[in-house]
């Protein structure tokens, strides 16, 4: 695989977070005419922290003269208060993805550990047409298609959501002059970035973790996610050579009864594969393959998948190199048994039914990917590991206008929305990439501008800072983290001085003099140690990949995008 030469332009060594970003369920890359790959899946986890359920009632079109019908629909929202210092403490919000607002909430740790240090307000705020915040119901998605109920679901209108909750939460909770903070992971991250952008006095400042907001149009290659997620894989001796061999002795068993029968068995599938169900194993594999860099965190989690810790790593260790034929098929399923089946729970993998809807969440984000969210994405077998599929915007849109009764596909829209790469004029928005998760290829890699700041994390999945603090983070991850209380600090102190003027926070005051002098040398120290840390990463044979970085490689030191013209 001619990969190494073109890994290696730019310096590159990964969302989004998925959140991420984004897989269990995934619509794979390879069929355009499909369901389309999610930034980030739904989230399994515990209960762990506490808050308090609110409803607001959400203008339904914030940008149409006419009355809707309804005018209005309750959106969700989650508050915790227990840390919070009304007359200084910032508000921080989430600005949820595409699921339930429960799951980020209980799956964005990094908020929670870092609120009672800012004395901060939490506010987890759910997007309009996911969890409970339905305008028209869960069963508005149903068929025959309502296009006339489903129009309200796009960015603009989330956005805009936001901006209204805040104010509102600002009258509510008497924090009228209280800085509000923005964090969002993977399509949250997009979020993040983008309300900062389009709406500055909302939000004195965002984390966008794994975010990629330029995975749009011709901004990246199509096929970057592939060939990031052939990287991860490639770090082990013959993986990602084992896994592209294995799609032609894959096909070859799919050709006879007695073949169909070893696949079945093979894979554990619940129901008999049939001739008819080749592309179906395939996807389900390919899907696998897709997350599990996303989630390569380093100790066992519950983000997407119950999986072990360095999943990669664990799927990699049952490819014995130079394997063929049955004993490779038989060593892949045993690898997607680890990521499909970990906890041993399951008898048996459904893998006929395996992409079949039953996700509310999933089928609203496809009408957002089919609509506006349209992130083309490719394979060609040749720098990826993967079969060859480019590309096809025509067979994307007919698919989509079948699903969504003639919905409009607007492939070029957000990066007239919002700006693609071209978003210099921003400020007070770090966006953080972890570098073994896929969605960093179409993800802000060098700062637009001196109030942008980019933090592209040595052997971070993704979002992984969003996440909380674990014993086994290693030191990229941590520096990363301090940079971003660094530079919250930063916004919060300047956020609420402009706001109250000659109150507590004013510039005037010598005591904030100090504190954001303090923070400032905090942030030159937090950049230090992320250079320190990335000589503390573990180092690889494969140098100056995306999945990894030379030792003596400086994290703050921007990362380039591969893209034409560049």
């Amino acid at each position: 695989m001619n990969r190494r030469n073109q890994a290696s332009r730019g310096g590159r060594a990964c969302v989004l977070l998925a959140w991420t970003c984004m897989w269990q369920g995934v619509r794979t890359m390879q069929d355009p005419g499909r369901r389309v790959l999610r930034p980030s899946k739904g989230m399994r986890a515990e209960p762990t922290y506490a808050y308090r359920t609110e409803w607001y009632d959400q203008t339904l079109d914030h940008f149409g003269s006419e009355p809707t019908v309804p005018l209005t629909f309750r959106q969700r929202y989650l508050v915790n208060d227990t840390w919070w210092d009304k007359e200084k403490g910032p508000v921080f919000f989430y600005t949820g993805n595409e699921g339930n607002v429960e799951m980020f909430c209980q799956n964005t740790g990094f908020v929670w550990d870092i609120a009672p240090t800012f004395n901060a307000l939490v506010v987890f705020a759910e997007h309009r047409y996911y969890g409970e915040s339905q305008p028209f119901g869960k069963d508005a998605f149903t068929a025959p298609v309502d296009i006339q109920k489903l129009k309200y679901l796009s960015v603009e209108q989330a956005l805009a959501d936001f901006a209204t909750l805040i104010q509102h939460i600002r009258s509510s909770e008497g924090a009228e002059d209280n800085s509000v903070i923005a964090f969002g992971g993977s399509y949250g991250g997009m979020l993040t970035a983008w309300l900062r952008l389009k709406y500055p006095w909302a939000v004195d400042g965002g984390v966008a973790s794994s975010a990629p907001v330029i995975q749009f149009g011709d901004l990246v290659p199509t096929g970057i996610y592939a060939q990031i997620v052939t990287e991860n894989f490639d770090m082990y001796p013959g993986c990602a050579q084992g896994i592209q061999r294995s799609w032609d002795v894959l096909e070859g068993e799919f050709q006879s009864e007695e073949g169909l029968q070893f696949l079945s068995d093979t894979f554990k599938s619940c129901k008999p594969l049939h001739a008819a169900d080749a592309h179906k194993l395939r996807d389900w594999l390919a899907s696998a393959y897709n997350v599990m860099p996303m989630v390569n965190y380093p100790y066992p989690a519950d983000f997407i998948s119950s999986l072990p810790g360095h999943p990669v790593e664990k799927f990699c260790s049952f490819i014995k190199e130079r394997s063929k034929g049955r004993d490779l098929l038989q060593q892949v399923a045993n690898g997607a048994g680890m990521y499909y089946n970990y906890s041993g729970s399951s008898s048996c993998n459904d893998i006929v039914n395996a992409f079949k809807d039953t996700d509310l969440d999933d089928v609203a984000w496809d009408y957002q990917a089919c609509t506006e969210m349209v992130m083309p994405m490719s394979t060609d077998g040749v720098d990826d590991m993967f079969w060859p599929s480019p590309w096809n915007l025509t067979a994307f849109q007919e698919g989509c206008q079948h699903r969504w009764g003639g919905a409009m596909t607007r492939a070029s829209w957000a990066i007239i929305e919002f700006g693609g790469r071209n978003i210099g004029a921003g400020s007070n928005i770090v966006f953080s990439n972890g570098l073994l998760d896929p969605w960093h290829g179409g993800s802000i890699l060098k700062p637009p501008s001196p109030g942008i700041v980019v933090l592209n994390i040595s052997g971070a999945p993704h979002h992984f800072d969003l996440r909380s603090s674990n014993p086994e983070d290693p030191p990229s991850v941590i520096a990363a983290r301090q940079v971003e209380v660094d530079n919250i600090w930063y916004w919060v102190l300047t956020g609420t001085s402009s706001r109250q003027g000659g109150g507590s926070y004013s510039w005037d005051t010598a005591s904030v003099r100090v504190a954001v002098i303090g923070v400032l040398l905090g942030l030159a120290m937090g950049s230090a140690l992320m250079a320190f840390a990335s000589k503390r990463s573990t180092s690889s044979n494969r140098k100056n990949t995306r999945g990894t970085q030379p030792e003596n490689y400086p994290l703050l030191e921007p990362l380039e995008n591969d893209h034409p013209g560049e």
